[in-house]
């Protein structure tokens, strides 16, 4: 018997007549270890069914699923229930009968009538059902199918791969399904149309026992995804002119927080060469930008991401230019960090820090976990080795190593930021030292932890959610901890969208955080928009959105106490970075001011304040244009026209075209 498929007799109640069932059974794998399992069961009446769950660090899925299709590979009918990735509850279900189509969620509802001729796209689903659309597309004419509700999805073949396991062989055929997101969904099937595999990063399935084969089938669909990042980069990077001159603008001065207008900006070879106005800038010989009165701002800053190459794009069409990637496989990161720099693919500046965890279950994403302080010793020596000038920490360290791993980093030019480790508080981590934190919960929870809560699971974000308003800003003991961080120039990077998302997203609303995008989005994106993260219900609702205000709160007071803030957002890239900017301006920080975090406060805490961050001579001419005054309306950071990135020039019109988004604004021409 095979050791994938496992197959039972069913013996119906009917005379002399067997049916066969079988289940076949996945391994979900997190960083080469078992973490999850899928179970795939072809019933006997033809129906199929899923079992899928996995934990990540406490969090993860349990869905239930049962579906049926007809001999197109359309869903007849459709039933999903559990709970997803954040455990906000899902039940959804379809079904196409006499001639009307039918889905309701806790999302949403709709009806269709006439032919079954569409793929219901569920907005929660297990592996198998990409699978099962797979399978559709492969059987409809030209490889597309139209989706229910909306949008239509597309599917090419890319590879295939043949992998051996303990005297077996398979062989896996990947495909790639455009039009459900942003970038290509991946999908492996075998010979018989069934489920293989799934590369996920640092995430993956294959069936049970086949893990050893999984870095093989990574490296294949990695080969896959950047042949179509160079033919993507082919046609939206434009060289820069050697001499290039900007006229008509207005410039920001990012330290006096000011715009200068109708202002040249003259650049050589991807240098700032002169900045003024009028004839105090020569322009012959130039090709030329007419500004038209627009805004010209230094390129901005996402200083918490985890970049994979298919963010690239939506940073530099959102007019971010530089990004600090805060935990990636050393060795993906690198490589994609070449493939920018060669033009292979679409990217901005790449600034990096290492990540050390310690083991346990809910360690993080990364290879260098330590059993030990020797160990976690080791790999600050390990990243100091690679070049790293940064090291993040995460929640399982023990207490106890921080204050000589801190030590040890200082003494190699390191610094150090991260989540405060399970045990220890926000102040004590600065004392031991921490040179910035990562999270604005993770100031919340130095007041509202207690010491039995184990901040390393959910309750990090269900504790704030629930008591974070609460909290007496106020009070001594706040202004007391805002001080010490100010006295020791602590860093703080708020992410506080993630937060302001969670806690006031409920479900089957569109998420406050991308309100405004909406309808500059592909369909099947707007649907996941509506998906929120945390149960939140009549009964906590109001008390959870006073949380996320109390964040907003606290942010206000570090700013004015002069605690240095960097704008990150661990999440969707480019988008999310507007919306940080916007809830600093909510909060109560003057524009200017947040637009200086974003530019030239963060080159500062980098350590590159001299060459990117300011509209000067010598700088790099790392330079956005935007529709608009952002001085007066942050929001016009939206609206970017243009994005200059070194020797590079991006029109975001085209890049947001390629991504099937609606442009925000028209890019500006360019004149000989």
């Amino acid at each position: 018997m095979s050791s994938i498929r496992y197959v039972t007799l069913l013996f119906l109640a009917l005379p002399g007549l067997a049916w066969t069932q079988s289940t076949t059974h996945y391994d979900w794998l997190t960083q080469g270890q078992v973490s999850g399992r899928l179970e795939v069961t072809r019933h006997p009446d033809g129906e199929r069914s899923a079992f899928f769950e996995f934990n990540d660090r406490g969090r993860g899925p349990r869905l239930e699923e049962r579906y049926r299709v007809d001999a197109s590979g359309l869903l007849r009918s459709f039933h999903i229930g559990g709970k997803p990735y954040m455990g906000a509850p899902v039940d959804e279900g379809f079904e196409f009968d006499q001639g009307v189509a039918r889905w309701r969620s806790t999302l949403e509802s709709g009806s269709v009538e006439g032919p079954l001729q569409a793929y219901y796209l569920a907005g929660e689903s297990t592996p198998e059902t990409l699978a099962a659309l797979a399978r559709a597309l492969l059987k409809a004419p030209d490889g597309r199918l139209p989706l229910w509700p909306s949008g239509e999805a597309r599917i090419e073949r890319q590879d295939s791969l043949t992998v051996e396991h303990q005297g077996q062989s398979r062989t896996g055929i990947l495909y790639a399904i455009s039009g459900l997101d942003l970038a290509p969904a991946h999908v492996w099937l075998d010979a018989d149309g069934e489920l293989f595999a799934a590369a996920l990063g640092w995430m993956g399935l294959v069936p049970r026992g086949w893990g050893e084969v999984l870095p093989q089938i990574e490296e294949r669909q990695r080969r896959a995804e950047h042949e179509a990042q160079r033919r993507l980069a082919a046609t939206l990077i434009e060289p820069m002119p050697a001499s290039l001159c900007l006229t008509g603008f207005r410039v920001l001065d990012v330290d006096a927080g000011r715009l200068l207008d109708d202002a040249r900006v003259r650049i050589e070879s991807g240098t700032i060469r002169a900045v003024g106005t009028g004839a105090s800038v020569d322009c012959s010989g130039a090709a030329v930008i007419e500004g038209e009165g627009r805004s010209l701002l230094p390129g901005l800053w996402d200083m918490h991401v985890h970049i994979g190459a298919g963010d690239g794009p939506l940073h530099l069409a959102a007019g971010v230019t530089s990004v600090r990637d805060l935990a990636n496989d050393h060795d993906r990161l690198m490589e994609l960090i070449g493939r920018i720099e060669r033009g292979e693919t679409v990217g901005p500046r790449v600034y990096r820090a290492g990540f050390i965890d310690a083991s346990g279950p809910f360690a993080g994403p990364t290879r260098n976990l330590a059993d030990s302080l020797d160990e976690a010793l080791g790999y600050v020596d390990q990243l100091a080795q690679q070049g790293y000038r940064h090291i993040k920490i995460y929640s399982s360290i023990r207490p106890e190593w921080v204050a000589p791993m801190a030590a040890a980093m200082r003494a190699r030019g390191i610094t150090l930021s991260g989540h405060v480790p399970s045990g220890m508080n926000a102040a004590e981590a600065v004392r031991a030292g921490f040179d910035e934190i990562q999270h604005i919960n993770m100031l919340f929870l130095h007041f509202l932890a207690g010491p039995d809560d184990d901040t390393r699971t959910p309750l990090r974000f269900s504790l704030v959610a629930e008591r974070g308003h609460g909290l007496d800003l106020e009070s001594q003991a706040v202004a007391e901890f805002i001080d010490l961080l100010k006295l020791r120039g602590t860093v703080v990077d708020p992410t506080v969208t993630i937060f302001d998302s969670m806690f006031r997203h409920r479900s089957g609303e569109p998420d406050p955080s991308y309100a405004m995008l909406v309808e500059h989005l592909p369909a099947t994106l707007r649907r996941s928009l509506l998906r929120g993260s945390m149960p939140i219900d009549d009964g906590n609702a109001a008390r959870y959105a006073a949380s996320a205000d109390a964040l907003l709160g606290m942010v206000r007071k570090l700013h004015a106490a002069g605690v240095p803030l960097v704008a990150g957002t661990d999440s969707l890239a480019g988008f999310t970075l507007h919306r940080e900017l916007e809830l600093y301006v909510h909060a109560g920080i003057p524009a200017a001011d947040v637009l200086r975090i974003a530019t030239l406060g963060a080159a500062r805490v980098a350590g590159v304040e001299q060459q990117v961050g300011r509209i000067a001579a010598g700088y790099a001419a790392d330079l956005i244009v935007v529709d608009g005054d952002p001085l007066a309306d942050i929001s016009a950071v939206r609206r970017v026209a243009l994005t200059l990135s070194g020797t590079r020039l991006y029109r975001p019109d085209a890049i947001y075209r390629a991504l099937g988004i609606r442009p925000f604004v028209p890019s500006l021409p360019l004149r000989d």
